[in-house]
């Protein structure tokens, strides 16, 4: 079976709790609203003074206007939940989340080995498994998960090949409870 060694940093649990929130909260509709949404008002606002006043360098205000909004209320909205999430985590509980993980594939389920101790993750309680760009998540309930930062992987760990097996034992389980 497989294995992967990685390390786990303060960075990569701020950012799944960003990822979480924007998933399962009203943080990502935010996100979505001042990036998106009021921007192209905006916009359609610069329109209609550009084609009913006939003032091109207001509608080009605006416009810029609505690109920095877009850049920069996100940003500004991102800083200050990352800000928020730090305030919150115990630095005990960074510090005994933190280090060099390895994950093997057993029958069973996942063979977690870290610095105070092995533990077997069964098949059946892993919850869900998401994958982002810089990570894999191993949903174990709602709110807490296994994070697996892809950059932080060892060069001699074949994640490739651990992630498939990974999928094919999460298939059997899921196959087997219906």
């Amino acid at each position: 079976m497989t294995a992967i060694t990685y390390t786990l940093r303060k960075i990569d649990l701020v950012e799944f709790n960003e990822y979480h929130a924007k998933i399962n909260s009203g943080y990502g509709k935010s996100i979505t609203r001042h990036q998106l949404i009021w921007p192209a008002v905006v916009a359609l606002i610069a329109f209609f003074i550009v084609m009913s006043a006939d003032d091109v360098q207001m509608g080009i205000y605006m416009l810029i206007g609505a690109f920095m909004w877009s850049v920069g209320v996100p940003a500004f909205l991102k800083k200050k939940f990352q800000q928020q999430v730090l305030e919150n985590l115990s630095e005990a509980a960074v510090e005994q989340a933190i280090g060099d993980y390895t994950l093997k594939v057993t029958a069973l389920g996942l063979l977690e080995k870290k610095k105070d101790g092995d533990e077997l993750i069964r098949w059946a309680s892993i919850v869900k498994l998401e994958k982002s760009k810089h990570h894999v998540y191993l949903y174990l309930n709602e709110d807490s998960a296994v994070i697996i930062p892809k950059e932080m992987i060892s060069e001699d760990s074949d994640f490739k090949k651990f992630y498939a097996e990974v999928i094919v034992a999460l298939k059997k389980v899921s196959d087997a409870k219906t």
